[in-house]
């Protein structure tokens, strides 16, 4: 079944596999994994407390916000859910057209998109930023009433914090 909220896919999540771990001139060496594209329907989420709805970076207590000389940015929470996802062939732009490759629905938590993994991220028109992995399961953690819920939605739950810098 596709996602009823497919249609409104607003962002995409590229993310790698690690590939495999060999010895090299002596020294270990992983290779480059799998790298998958994620469709998601993903809302900025507000913070509370300040006016912005965003952390300042760097914070007034690092220096006094000077700890990162001529560099400025907000880091913004999202939440929503990761719906499809594809092989991205090797010099595809993941930015690019992505209309002629064939997505498959992702149904469960996937061991790409598991908490503290950094990815790129794109969210609507905004520029593609880094981002890390918070949660890829619902809150009761992929199990019980998530376990209902994700094959109505025809996705997975996904929280990631996502930081724009300005120089």
């Amino acid at each position: 079944m596709v996602s009823p909220l497919l249609p409104y896919a607003n962002a995409l999540v590229k993310t790698m596999t690690q590939g495999t771990v060999s010895v090299v001139n002596g020294r270990p060496t992983v290779s480059a994994g799998t790298v998958y594209v994620v469709k998601c329907y993903i809302k900025r989420q507000q913070y509370s407390g300040v006016t912005s709805g965003s952390k300042r970076l760097p914070l007034e207590s690092q220096l006094e916000g000077r700890m990162l000389p001529g560099v400025s940015g907000d880091q913004f929470y999202y939440r929503g859910y990761a719906l499809q996802k594809f092989v991205l062939p090797n010099n595809v732009n993941w930015l690019g057209d992505l209309s002629s490759y064939t997505f498959t629905n992702i149904t469960s938590q996937e061991a790409f998109l598991l908490p503290g993994k950094e990815v790129e991220f794109k969210f609507g028109n905004d520029a593609a930023m880094k981002a890390v992995i918070q949660r890829s399961s619902g809150v009761f953690g992929g199990d019980g009433i998530d376990e209902i819920i994700y094959p109505g939605i025809g996705g997975v739950e996904i929280q990631l914090t996502g930081s724009e810098a300005q120089n």
